[in-house]
């Protein structure tokens, strides 16, 4: 009955495996109470709570077997389906990880298939557990070692990776920090507007995240430095702007503590560089901030009421 059991589970995890590998853009995969082990319905994934829990463990016992036996060509393509059922099982055990690396440094750093692949596997993995640090450091191990064959298109791949798992989960700080070191590393005049455009999007519909402001800020540093600009006056006017349009923010929105955050992060900068902001913009600032004042003014505590 044993015996039986692990050929099912076996067979489960070589369908999942090839459900990761070869399905576009998987969207979602999510647990559910079902008696079919896996359901692929479009884009979107269903794995059976029963099978979670009892494919997750004979996968793991399986992997740790098998990793001791010798060479061989069943027993590599074992490993790589279980590696690979593994690292969106349990994506925060780093020997999955560790395994899949040594499986790309057997392979040709020319072979674009394989970083594909792989970069699709870190995506596949951000889908149950969206806040989780070993899918991105598996990503940049793989962009910096495949440099030379990263197109506009893995960048690209990698900028919607981070946008669907920051949307999966508020302050994935995880999110944020790949896609700046994804920006850094592969700077790009044309792709940085762009960013700064879409992070304008952003900040406006996640408005008490402060998360997307910080990312914005540090994109105004990194544009600043990658462009070049002739003279201090062009470099300055990024930030000046960025001053005026987030005090429009902070009036539209004057509870928002991270609007105040960012604002005050800008104002700072600005006067460290020596960077003179709007006059306008300032005695805008300065109006609503006496408003506030006036407000916590009366409701502070009168005995005579108490």
């Amino acid at each position: 009955m044993a015996n039986d059991d692990n050929v099912d589970h076996l067979r489960t995890v070589e369908r999942l495996s090839n459900i990761l590998k070869i399905t576009p853009n998987l969207k979602s995969i999510s647990i559910i109470q079902h008696d079919e082990p896996l359901i692929l319905e479009g884009q979107h994934l269903a794995i059976s709570k029963k099978t979670f829990k009892e494919l997750g463990l004979f996968s793991r016992q399986t992997f740790l077997k098998f990793i001791k036996k010798e060479s061989s060509p069943s027993r590599d393509s074992t490993l790589d389906e279980l590696s690979t059922v593994l690292i969106v099982l349990n994506p925060d055990d780093n020997k999955y990880w560790n395994y899949r690396k040594r499986l790309c440094q057997k392979c040709s750093k020319n072979q674009t298939d394989k970083l594909f692949l792989e970069l699709k596997l870190s995506s596949c993995s951000l889908k149950l557990k969206p806040k989780c640090s070993e899918p991105f450091i598996h990503a940049r191990w793989l962009l910096t070692n495949y440099r030379e064959i990263v197109s506009e298109q893995t960048i690209f791949s990698q900028l919607k990776m981070c946008e669907d798992s920051a949307e999966h989960y508020k302050h994935n700080y995880y999110s944020w920090i790949h896609r700046l070191w994804v920006l850094k590393t592969f700077p790009n005049t044309k792709l940085l507007e762009k960013e700064l455009e879409w992070s304008k999007g952003w900040v406006e519909s996640h408005i008490s995240q402060f998360c997307g402001m910080n990312y914005r800020f540090n994109l105004l540093l990194i544009s600043s430095a990658h462009q070049n600009l002739d003279s201090n006056v062009q470099k300055c006017q990024k930030f000046v702007d960025e001053v005026s349009y987030v005090v429009d923010l902070v009036l539209f929105y004057p509870g928002t503590e991270s609007l105040w955050c960012y604002l005050g992060l800008l104002l700072y900068y600005c006067s460290a560089n020596q960077i003179e902001c709007e006059e306008s913009a300032l005695f805008r600032v300065r109006a609503i901030d006496n408003r506030f004042s006036r407000r916590f003014q009366k409701r502070n505590f009168n005995p005579e009421i108490a």
